[in-house]
């Protein structure tokens, strides 16, 4: 199995297609990741290390720090390039069950699609992406409430619900003021019913932006100037944030020494 990042060539990623489309039977077609005739070098030398990841924040982490002397903006969109990362990590995104079949999910979770519908959906450039943009930020986005086997495979409703805008998801300011109301502020993980469709929920928060684009840039605000004015339905959403951050104050305050 290559060690060194290549980039899938035409060949390799209609290889990969062909082995998807035929249900992901036995084992992945690794042999395209380094042929010269399915794959070719990087400009960079950038080494891989097959580890296992305890969930999708850490995977993007090692990402970004592995591929951080590549342009992000060349790469955001390399085809070739992620999709040959997803076919190095296809056992971690895709394994086999007890009974040797796959739960196999749609293409564009592997092979980095050009539909902007799609493409935020990629299983490896998203949590590079948010984890490069957003840092501790994007811990709500890409963890799950509770820890579950096979992290890399799960894509959570919360990234579902904002990734398709990209005038929220690539927002610095709109994704820490998210991660302020809807993740633990310890764990990063989403809060108990972010996900829902009550009022103040996450989808809520993407619909209610929509609207407020019209009138105001949340690019301009100070930080909390977009919680100040998100409507009623947000607020017992800003109370347990102003609780939880009362609660630290306190915590930190009592485990001082004098």
């Amino acid at each position: 199995m290559a060690d060194y990042l290549r980039r899938l060539n035409e060949a390799g990623i209609s290889q990969f297609a062909e082995y998807l489309s035929g249900g992901a039977t036995g084992s992945p077609p690794l042999q395209l990741l380094s042929h010269p005739d399915t794959s070719e070098p990087l400009a960079d030398t950038i080494k891989l290390a097959d580890r296992d990841y305890p969930n999708r924040y850490e995977f993007g982490r090692d990402l970004a720090m592995r591929l951080n002397s590549l342009d992000p903006a060349t790469i955001s969109n390399d085809r070739g390039l992620w999709t040959w990362l997803a076919l190095y990590l296809f056992e971690k995104l895709c394994p086999p069950g007890s009974d040797g079949k796959r739960k196999l999910d749609k293409q564009y979770r592997y092979i980095l699609s050009s539909d902007y519908r799609h493409y935020y959906r990629h299983l490896v450039r998203t949590p590079w992406q948010l984890s490069r943009d957003h840092g501790p930020n994007s811990r709500f986005l890409l963890l799950a409430t509770s820890d579950a086997a096979d992290p890399l495979r799960r894509h959570g409703d919360i990234l579902e619900q904002l990734g398709g805008t990209q005038s929220i998801i690539r927002s610095r300011p709109i994704i820490a003021e998210a991660s302020r109301l809807y993740s633990d502020p310890i764990s990063g993980r989403p809060r108990r019913g972010a996900a829902g469709k009550g009022g103040g929920s996450i989808r809520r928060f993407a619909r209610v932006l929509r609207q407020l684009d019209l009138t105001f840039d949340p690019e301009l605000m100070p930080p909390g100037g977009l919680s100040a004015i998100l409507p009623i339905e947000f607020n017992s959403w800003k109370k347990s944030v102003a609780k939880a951050v009362h609660s630290s104050t306190i915590t930190t305050t009592s485990t001082t020494p004098p």
